[in-house]
């Protein structure tokens, strides 16, 4: 008998993402194929004039950042795959704020909100990347994308407090990691369960 029982979910949340600044819930029925998940450390070689070799300092890391490809499949006569594709246009453009004037001269591209598929906590990012690669072979009678490619990129903005709850996540995962799973796994093992 295993420590933790795992429970059977009778649904499974589909593909998503918010986007905080125009207030849309971004979903899909499909999902990513491979998503992509870096933090490049920087380190950089240090030349001292006579000495026989370089120290090597590590003066920070790079940013965390999220790139995915996700199909956008809808067919159908009349609109195709639109609908879907302006929902992601808008986090490639300034933030409409459609409930409000359009006063302001500045206005910042909006902020979204991500965890599916990268095993963290919600986190907000920034959409550094919003291409589409429509196939033209799918267009509808009226001209319409049915399918296409949504490449995404997303930064995470390692300031926001979010981003607190995402490092506290991390330290409890290295210590259940290196005490709790190492039981359970041997529990399993002895009673004959594999995976």
């Amino acid at each position: 008998m295993a420590l933790f029982q795992v429970p059977n979910y009778a649904f499974k949340l589909p593909w998503f993402i918010y986007d905080i600044g125009n207030r849309q819930l971004i979903t899909s029925p499909t999902v990513p194929g491979d998503i992509s998940d870096s933090k490049q450390p920087v380190i950089s070689e240090v030349p001292i004039p006579g000495l026989n070799y370089q120290p090597v300092q590590n003066p920070g890391n790079g940013n965390r950042k999220i790139s995915f490809t996700i199909p956008i499949v809808n067919r159908n006569n009349t609109i195709g795959n639109s609908i879907l594709i302006q929902q992601l246009s808008a986090l490639r453009n300034q933030t409409s704020k459609l409930q409000k004037n359009f006063k302001k001269q500045f206005i910042p591209n909006p902020q979204v909100l991500y965890y599916w598929g990268v095993g963290s906590v919600p986190l907000v990012y920034f959409v550094s990347k919003m291409d589409f690669t429509h196939r033209g072979n799918w267009a509808n009678q009226l001209g319409q994308p049915q399918f296409s490619d949504a490449n995404i990129e997303l930064i995470l903005d390692e300031k926001n407090p979010v981003n607190k709850a995402e490092e506290m996540f991390r330290e409890i995962s290295l210590i259940t990691g290196s005490a709790v799973f190492p039981v359970i796994n041997t529990v399993d093992t002895l009673n004959g369960r594999q995976f």
